[in-house]
């Protein structure tokens, strides 16, 4: 006889349970007694015990219950305790009762998994699928990039709140970062540093992402700026966007090969090439003018084979910038200043422009009482759908909103601004001066500080690193 049976299995679907008896009445049928899936974090291992995943066969022991996986989960494996690297395809009812049998997330940003199985008593055979719901994965430390004067350093917080400064220096027996690193990003292996300093002679410095130990320094450029990465290139914005007689001067984005750490190549772009960003395919390069604040474009290149396809016209001195949940680029244009009442700036033709990635579209909303000194001027939230600004406040506007906002979201400007992907906090940077410890203010999406860390001087900006 053959019945067909439908339940509800594990955490979060609905299966259906196949059941499958033989002719033989003497063999009683077993019984999915217990499909509750599992809830792990990120990154973990977990054992499936009889609490999850249980068969009762009443004249069948628990060795001769054999289950066969028939699809195998994506997210990570399911394996024997003794060999967590190799995925398994079958294991028995005895197995789950002495906690033999794990499932090894692989810690992708992923947040369910699951596997599908037959089981047999010799005669029956039941089938089903087993669920496993996957915590969001966690910032496990916080790298605050500090500018400094002669030398800038790294500021690292893990999770617990635990503050470490001059994190690179002490990981390297001493030896300093540089002068005025500007930017910083990571892999999954390395982190990399980019170093300005004041002699025309920058460098990516290469550090192991485990240890923050040198790896190694990338040289040949004059003024870097910014470093993006695309599969195995990373791309370094570079120079000041005035030659030595003070005029405009175009520059270039640097290509890296990420595999042999090397300069492969470079792409003419516009003056004073500052952050880079990547939207279906294309890196978008805001050309900020630079020390001759004499450049209103983004240059869009393909990076299949980093050729130029187009520039576009934005506000002044186009900065800093992001990429929402539609791919639209956001750029933030600081405006072209005027030192003539110093220390009274003030600035012209500032705004943000928003591109729209389909068509290249520009959207510009015009920008008024800028008060905030530093470049690192605009992030987005974690569902990419809020935009946060600086002018004489920080603002936050959806990405729906067709004016800019009039109400201030946090009545104060900072030095840099970045969105912990994971818990939405905003990390605002707060520079005093080159020879003053700075600090970092952590405040929640309703705009109420939470929290704050003493760092060095000058920080610029928060890395995170899962």
């Amino acid at each position: 006889m053959k019945k067909f049976l439908n339940f509800s299995l594990g955490l979060l679907i609905a299966s259906t349970l196949f059941v499958s008896c033989s002719d033989d009445d003497d063999n009683a049928m077993p019984d999915l007694s217990v499909n509750k899936g599992v809830v792990i974090e990120n990154g973990a291992t977990v054992t499936i015990t009889t609490s999850e995943l249980s068969i009762v066969d009443t004249d069948t022991e628990d060795i001769d219950i054999v289950f066969t996986v028939t699809k195998a989960t994506e997210n990570g494996i399911l394996a024997h305790v003794d060999d967590l690297e190799t995925a398994i395809e079958n294991f028995t009812q005895a197995d789950i009762a002495a906690s033999k049998i794990v499932y090894v997330h692989n810690g992708s940003q992923t947040l369910t998994d699951e596997f599908s199985f037959s089981v047999t008593d010799g005669d029956n055979i039941l089938t089903g699928t087993f669920n496993i719901s996957i915590g969001e994965k966690q910032i496990s430390y916080f790298y605050v990039l500090n500018e400094g004067s002669s030398n800038g350093s790294i500021t690292m917080i893990n999770r617990n709140d635990e503050v470490t400064n001059n994190y690179f220096s002490n990981a390297n027996k001493g030896v300093t970062l540089g002068q005025y690193p500007q930017s910083m990003a990571m892999n999954e292996d390395y982190a990399f540093i980019v170093v300005t300093t004041g002699n025309g002679s920058g460098y990516v410095e290469v550090a192991n992402k485990s240890n923050f130990t040198h790896y190694k320094t990338i040289e040949g450029f004059s003024y870097p700026r910014e470093i993006a990465f695309v599969g195995d290139k990373a791309y370094v914005s570079n120079g000041k966007g005035q030659d030595a007689s003070y005029a405009k001067e175009n520059n270039e984005v640097y290509i890296i090969d990420l595999n042999t750490m090397t300069v492969t190549g470079q792409i003419a772009v516009g003056a004073g090439p500052e952050k880079m960003v990547v939207s279906n395919g294309k890196l978008y390069v805001a050309n900020s003018g630079g020390y001759s604040n004499d450049d209103k474009t983004v240059t869009v290149i393909d990076v299949e084979n980093d050729q130029v396809l187009e520039t576009i016209t934005v506000k002044s001195c186009p900065k800093d910038m992001v990429v929402d949940a539609n791919g639209d680029v956001w750029v933030y244009c600081s405006g072209v200043p005027d030192w003539t009442n110093w220390p009274n700036v003030t600035y012209t033709d500032s705004g943000i422009s928003k591109i729209t990635e389909s068509t290249s579209a520009v959207t510009s909303y015009e920008l008024t009482n800028i008060s905030t000194s530093g470049i690192k001027n605009i992030a987005i939230n974690k569902a990419k759908d809020v935009i946060y600004f600086m002018s004489d406040a920080v603002y936050a506007m959806n990405i729906t909103d067709t004016a800019l906002p009039t109400t201030k979201f946090i009545d104060a400007t900072f030095y840099g601004m970045d969105v912990n992907p994971v818990s939405d906090n905003l990390w605002l940077c707060e520079a005093v001066d080159a020879t003053t410890a700075g600090t970092v203010h952590v405040y929640d999406n309703e705009g109420m500080e939470q929290k704050s860390f003493t760092v060095g001087y000058f920080p610029n900006s928060t890395t995170f690193s899962y």
